[in-house]
């Protein structure tokens, strides 16, 4: 199709949310906007707001200044909205609601994209999460009888869990790793057309850390549905269910030195993979330091310069594999190229692979149609036969 069809048709089919998810998803205000493209700001409301449409022309200088293609204009297609009020973001009161717009409208594209390859014939694997356990979250006692029974459940046994995302994944979760221009932007979650999705940071340098935060947007998908993000008592318990579902108190009891020795937890931090604060929060939390006996290691922590990166961190981050080998099997089976699905979004090739985080190099826990799904301990078998 010519350019000028292309924009006649936008102009004719224009969808004013289409604007507006676009224009969140490039971090923009609508006075910013409207200076690329020599209009006013009230008009671009009016464009988002459907009270008026822009010409095809404009549509032109809309494609450009935002690097969308004019399709992705039209209405039509199916979309997902994430609302701010339903996600849990770890540093919500640091993150502007325009940086946090900007995040979620790409994670919606991340939903959509999820819609077109389950649309095309493929399956990812049935959501297992334990059901709404809000009523546990108020007690420690009760904090620490989940994560035992989410263990138990998923037959995790009570040592180190090997790779935290792909566990998720394994689950049903959908999770990614989004580029935020903003330092501000942590991890966060939402359930999203019945199914979880879990955004860590790409920019995160701590690997033990970023696993924590997975595990800690597990705790709200389990403990949170209906909570209203952002306040300190829901952090602090997706903070203690994430502790006792990476570090399980039976088992990291009995390994904790009876006298603190920094030797002895950056030993248990190669082998549990968690960071050296996280541990000793947990010997904390379980008794076996004292208040006083914390403070002073928190001291030394803060006097060695390792809020800034601790020694000894895991070089490989955990990467999520579940869309990239969904989308190479849909190439695979069904001759769809990813260009192909890049065209159904609607959007860049380059947005495409920021957006998919495409690696063909990993095993996947997917069904295509009625395959069976791979479990979790069958992947982690694959990757050892592989090291």
């Amino acid at each position: 199709m010519s350019t000028a069809r292309q924009l006649h048709s936008a102009h004719a089919a224009f969808d004013g949310e289409r604007l507006t998810h676009a224009r969140l998803s490039r971090g923009l205000r609508k006075k910013d906007l409207a200076d690329l493209i020599g209009v006013t700001p009230a008009a671009v409301g009016q464009y988002e707001q459907g009270v008026s449409f822009p010409s095809a022309s404009v549509v032109g200088e809309l494609s450009i200044a935002l690097s969308y293609p004019p399709r992705f204009f039209e209405r039509g297609r199916p979309r997902f909205e994430i609302s701010h009020d339903e996600c849990h973001f770890r540093r919500l009161r640091a993150t502007s609601k325009l940086e946090r717009s900007r995040v979620l409208a790409r994670a919606e594209l991340l939903v959509e994209l999820v819609d077109i390859v389950e649309r095309h014939g493929l399956r990812f694997p049935a959501v297992n999460l334990p059901d709404d356990l809000s009523s546990f979250a108020d007690s420690i006692p009760h904090i620490e009888e989940v994560a035992v029974e989410v263990r138990r459940k998923w037959g995790l046994g009570v040592g180190p869990i090997d790779n935290m995302v792909r566990l998720l994944e394994g689950k049903g979760c959908i999770v990614t790793r989004l580029h935020s221009e903003s330092e501000s932007v942590d991890a966060f979650s939402v359930w999203m057309a019945k199914r979880p999705l879990i955004v860590l940071s790409s920019d995160k340098a701590n690997v033990e850390r970023s696993r924590f935060d997975a595990a800690h947007e597990l705790a709200h998908l389990i403990f949170h549905h209906d909570a209203e993000p952002g306040s300190r008592r829901i952090e602090e318990q997706a903070h203690k269910l994430g502790a006792a579902l990476l570090m399980p108190a039976t088992a990291i009891r009995r390994e904790f030195p009876r006298r603190f020795a920094w030797k002895k937890y950056f030993n248990l931090k190669e082998r549990w993979k968690v960071s050296l604060a996280a541990l000793v929060r947990r010997a904390r939390d379980l008794s076996v330091i004292s208040e006083p006996t914390y403070k002073r290691a928190m001291v030394q922590y803060s006097q060695r310069g390792w809020r800034n990166g601790e020694p000894g961190d895991l070089r490989q981050p955990e990467q999520p594999v579940l869309i990239s080998r969904a989308l190479s099997m849909l190439e695979e089976r069904f001759g769809i190229d990813q260009f192909e699905v890049a065209r159904e979004l609607c959007i860049q090739p380059a947005d495409f692979l920021s957006l998919s985080s495409t690696r063909k190099d990993e095993e996947l826990v997917v069904r295509v149609e009625k395959a069976p799904i791979n479990s979790v301990s069958n992947i982690n078998q694959h990757d050892q036969q592989k090291a």
